[in-house]
């Protein structure tokens, strides 16, 4: 059974002529060229189907990427390594660029449940942490980014797991050891991202997560 928290992608559909305006936008590579009425999350997920990975982030100047050196302390092995990580799917990157100063702690999923012998639609959770007391809204919380535009080769999926909680699952999450340049950079607002995001405690669910590592996403007892 689904977890309610789980949250599906949005109805959206490109018609003939956006998917041409899609396809215009990026044989030039300018966003310009993207109609207003094309949904930003839309081009990046035709970007993604058409074999692009997404990497979002606050910096806009950045000419090639790498791997940051740090400890991520996170519960299996793939997403510890050092190098540059990056989505499949357009609406997880998203979430990266918009991830604004205020954000102490960022708590989020993209992946697909495997049910009835094939893989679910991508599922998805968003939930951020204030840096400093006062928000009542998680998208307060949110400001304008950038997701870039990144070639597949030289990245490795993660593999699928069985995870405690949700079953056996297939994340959108690809890393790559060495140093990637951006073939496109395409600036996002918090109004492009059409999924809600929820509001939490950091120390909290740092506690919740120390306790039990795989219990994604330490809801509180009580809430879903």
């Amino acid at each position: 059974m689904t977890p309610v928290w789980m949250l599906e992608s949005p109805p959206g559909e490109l018609s003939e002529a956006a998917a041409r305006s899609c396809s215009r936008a990026w044989t030039a590579r300018h966003i310009s060229l993207l109609p207003p009425e094309v949904p930003r999350w839309l081009f990046l997920q035709w970007l993604a189907e058409h074999g692009y990975l997404l990497h979002g982030s606050q910096h806009g100047g950045l000419t090639e990427l790498v791997g940051a050196h740090k400890d991520y302390t996170q519960p299996d092995e793939f997403s510890n390594i050092i190098g540059v990580y990056a989505a499949s799917d357009g609406l997880w990157a998203m979430m990266y660029a918009l991830r604004g100063p205020g954000v102490a702690r960022q708590n989020d999923m993209a992946l697909q449940v495997r049910e009835g012998g094939q893989w679910s639609g991508m599922r998805y959770f968003m939930s951020v942490a204030p840096r400093t007391p006062g928000a009542s809204q998680a998208r307060e919380l949110l400001t304008p980014g950038f997701v870039y535009v990144l070639p597949r080769d030289g990245f490795i999926q993660s593999p699928p797991c069985e995870h405690g909680g949700l079953g056996y699952v297939q994340e959108a999450h690809w890393v790559n050891r060495a140093l990637v340049t951006p073939l496109l950079r395409i600036p996002v607002t918090p109004e492009d991202f059409p999924l809600p995001v929820r509001l939490h405690d950091a120390a909290q669910v740092d506690a919740r997560a120390k306790a039990d590592p795989w219990g994604f996403p330490w809801l509180e007892v009580g809430r879903d």
